[in-house]
């Protein structure tokens, strides 16, 4: 049996006409009648009725018509689903790795610019670490990453897009908690918490040296875990530093807790946009690129 045999049987079942089928089908009434005399010899019984001037299914035919007609639409579908596979596949994708807890700016940003610039392309978002995140593009894994400052990697290129907006996290009733910013000198003496520098070791080696520098007691936790310096912070065990705005932001955000302006923030934190020099097919990372590059010639974006 093979599909023609069912597109036959229901469009003869549905015209009761050999003739009209035939137009249906685009075929000739003998070839369809033949068809038909297949299936009926396949299936064992006979589907039709057939007189000089009158078609008729029997009984049978009339049983096994709706199954014919599930059998053709389940191949539509199918087909139908093949076709959209081959359209998706083909479509241009862009794989985008994002650090979990940076501000979401820069990568809402490059969205709404992919959006402008490439509205055919497909783009897919991962989270991790910046280390994770650089691993996985020099991998082949990613196309295009945000990732901290410093990056030691010729083999990549970089484009520096955005620097955070520091701020000195302190319990409310910390005598900075009501100041309008603090400076580095006000950090002298003070447990300031840190994350592991696992998650980004140039980064936070870079400030704990700064932190170090400016007379600050740095007590680094085992684990990336901003909850758990919130509580602590909370709880009198020290003060830690946080981008002022993003999820990271959020967590520090609570009662109790209070967040106060770094007018200098020593080596500073940036972020990057980073990609391998190999030839992007969709030529969508050099657009993006090329438009971030004019947006923050003048200035990053502040985060």
């Amino acid at each position: 049996m093979e599909l023609r045999h069912l597109q036959a049987f229901v469009a003869v079942g549905e015209a009761l006409h050999f003739g009209r089928a035939a137009v249906r089908l685009q075929l000739s009434p003998s070839p369809v009648s033949r068809t038909v005399a297949e299936l009926e010899r396949e299936v064992g019984v006979p589907l039709f009725v057939r007189t000089h001037h009158r078609v008729q299914l029997t009984a049978e035919g009339a049983q096994l018509l709706p199954q014919a007609r599930r059998l053709l639409a389940e191949w539509s579908a199918f087909t139908s689903a093949g076709r959209q596979l081959s359209h998706d596949r083909a479509k241009p994708r862009l794989r985008v790795g994002s650090p979990s807890l940076a501000p979401s700016g820069v990568v809402d940003r490059m969205i709404e610019l992919l959006a402008e610039i490439a509205p055919e392309t497909e783009v897919e978002l991962e989270f991790a670490a910046s280390v994770q995140l650089v691993g996985a593009l020099r991998r082949g894994e990613l196309d295009l990453v945000v990732a901290h400052l410093p990056l030691d990697e010729p083999e990549l290129r970089i484009l520096p897009v955005a620097r955070y907006d520091l701020g000195l996290v302190v319990r409310v009733d910390d005598e900075l908690a009501d100041r309008i910013d603090v400076c580095p000198g006000d950090l002298a003496g003070r447990r300031v918490l840190m994350v592991s520098s696992a998650v980004q070791p140039a980064t936070l080696s870079a400030i704990s040296q700064w932190l170090s520098s400016v007379d600050a007691v740095v007590e680094q936790l085992p684990e990336p875990d901003l909850v758990r310096i919130a509580q602590l912070v909370r709880h009198g065990r020290g003060v830690t530093l946080s981008g002022r705005s993003g999820i990271a932001a959020d967590i520090f955000r609570q009662p109790g807790l209070a967040i106060v302006p770094m007018r200098d923030a020593g080596p500073g934190v940036e972020l990057a946009l980073v990609w391998p020099e190999r030839v992007d097919r969709s030529g969508a990372v050099e657009l993006l690129v090329g438009r971030m590059a004019q947006l923050t010639s003048a200035e990053l974006f502040r985060v």
